[in-house]
């Protein structure tokens, strides 16, 4: 079953409402602010769990841990495709299955290309997409699940406040700044408004899309890779949504681009401990080094190339120490 939404958050919502197991979901701890958001809402309690350094998506071992424990079983996970990274995760899948065959896998794919093909992979109950603001396909709006049959889903309404989006994004990248722990506030935040768009439409657009940015995105990878030292590049698997290096100062070099009239990003810090319980040294390192660099509709070739000359004249430019 596909189901399409104003937001993939939507989505998770409706799912998290008529999921009747008890327990926490785990989730990664460097996923982004918004779904604890959507659990917060949905009134279902979660805990984060590290990453791996070599997927940099939840760690597996740990994860078997948290669901050997004899208490408070995990409901569900939420498994994130850091970066839009793609590859097989079938054997921890069918190992949650065997722990707890009523558990939801929620496979959330919002950093990486949509695809229309409706398979889920082996024991995933929920595949995940986004084609809002700054995913891989941008079109401004919307999300859709892939959904096994045997998950039920109910469309929910309520009525959406603009501002008290704007608030609560506020709320939650202050928290971070400032590393306080967060305290959640209900209101009318997530938009479940039904899309103006029908299917066919809304998939033409995205389709459209996604042949453009994928010729986007090649070219000014490109540059990258071809322009900067490879000792900082991340390895290809983690290079679509955008392309990722690891650097020592990372302030200082995102300083260094702010003030040269360009822009790039630092996602994503980990939320352990400050918006759920958890621990996670190697989220916390790896947030300490990442940079993303651009390579969508919003930054252009000659930007890139403007940037990796200015890396290349950075004189304290220098890979981190943690290993992919």
């Amino acid at each position: 079953m596909i189901v399409f939404e104003r937001r993939a958050s939507t989505i998770l919502f409706n799912l998290l409402n008529v999921h009747t197991l008890k327990g926490p979901f785990l989730l990664p701890a460097n996923i982004c602010p918004i779904v604890p958001m959507v659990f917060h809402k949905a009134q279902r309690s979660f805990e984060f769990v590290d990453i791996a350094p070599n997927t940099l998506c939840m760690d597996h071992k740990a994860l078997v841990e948290r669901w050997s424990q004899p208490y408070n079983k995990p409901a569900g996970i939420v498994y994130v495709r850091t970066y839009g990274a793609i590859f097989d995760a079938t054997d921890i899948f069918s190992v949650i299955k065997n722990l707890s065959p009523q558990a939801m896998i929620v496979d959330d794919r919002c950093l990486c290309p949509p695809s229309f093909d409706r398979i889920l992979t082996p024991h995933v109950d929920v595949a995940l997409f986004s084609t809002g603001y700054a995913k891989y396909a941008d079109i401004g709006f919307g999300g859709f699940g892939v959904i096994s049959d045997d998950i039920p889903y109910t469309c929910t309404s309520s009525a959406f406040n603009a501002a008290n989006l704007d608030d609560l994004t506020f709320q939650y990248k202050q928290a971070l700044r400032t590393q306080q722990n967060f305290s959640y506030i209900n209101s009318d935040w997530l938009d479940m408004t039904k899309p103006q768009e029908t299917w066919i439409s809304y998939q033409n657009q995205v389709e459209q899309e996604l042949i453009q940015i994928r010729e986007r995105k090649k070219a000014i990878n490109l540059i990258y890779s071809d322009r900067l030292s490879s000792d900082i590049q991340f390895p290809s698997t983690f290079q679509s949504w955008r392309f990722n290096i690891h650097v020592q100062e990372k302030k200082s070099v995102l300083d260094a681009i702010y003030n040269e009239g360009l822009f790039a990003s630092g996602h994503y810090d980990s939320l352990a401990g400050i918006f759920g319980r958890g621990n996670a040294p190697f989220a916390k390192m790896l947030h300490c080094h990442v940079i993303n660099l651009f390579n969508d509709r919003y930054f252009s070739e000659n930007q890139a190339i403007k940037l990796t000359d200015l890396l290349s004249r950075f004189k304290s430019l220098a890979s981190s120490q943690i290993f992919l």
